[in-house]
């Protein structure tokens, strides 16, 4: 992004990709990045309500955050919750607009690539929300172990006929063999 005046005029941008659609939104007013209209209201999310701040993370846990919209009504609020929105893309930028020309100026710098994780509705007498969490991509390289537990049909998928796990069923909790004690 190259700042082009004394005066700066910044904008933030926000993409979902969703199946059947996508949502660009600003945050206030309207601007156009090259032929895309980015606006403050969606007809389906309504408004951002709030924002939670976006968070780095360190070991095992993937950088994530959570926006909160308002939608207009009680069927865009259902509607946002579809399952198949999982996952779905969301990006977002940072960028300098024109007040003469309402047009984005340049290229946008990237600040996340992350992904829809889970929708949560609430309803209050004469309001709803929809909170969206939303985590890095980079949560799949946490997914590579995905299936296997400590049970025995996964025990048996590794090793056909051995029955170590077999009456193992309602266990408190469950500790993988051959690790270490917790200190």
């Amino acid at each position: 992004m190259a700042f082009t005046g004394r005066i700066l005029n910044l904008v933030s941008l926000m993409k979902i990709e969703l199946p059947e659609r996508t949502v660009r939104m600003c945050d206030g007013g309207f601007v156009y990045w090259g032929d895309d209209l980015y606006d403050c209201i969606d007809p389906m999310f309504g408004v951002i309500g709030s924002a939670e701040s976006f968070e780095e993370k360190t070991g095992d846990e993937a950088p994530g955050g959570k926006l909160t919209f308002l939608p207009p009504s009680s069927a865009a609020a259902a509607s946002i919750s579809n399952p198949t929105y999982q996952g779905a893309r969301m990006r977002f930028w940072l960028g300098e607009y024109s007040r003469a020309t309402g047009r984005v100026v340049g290229s946008p710098d990237q600040t996340a690539d992350l992904a829809i994780d889970t929708v949560t509705l609430k309803a209050n007498r004469g309001s709803r929300a929809a909170d969206i969490e939303f985590d890095s991509a980079a949560r799949r390289l946490f997914m590579v172990m995905r299936g296997q537990a400590l049970n025995d049909r996964y025990h048996q998928s590794c090793y056909p006929g051995e029955l170590g796990m077999a009456n193992a069923t309602g266990m408190p909790r469950s500790s993988p063999w051959g690790a270490e004690a917790a200190a």
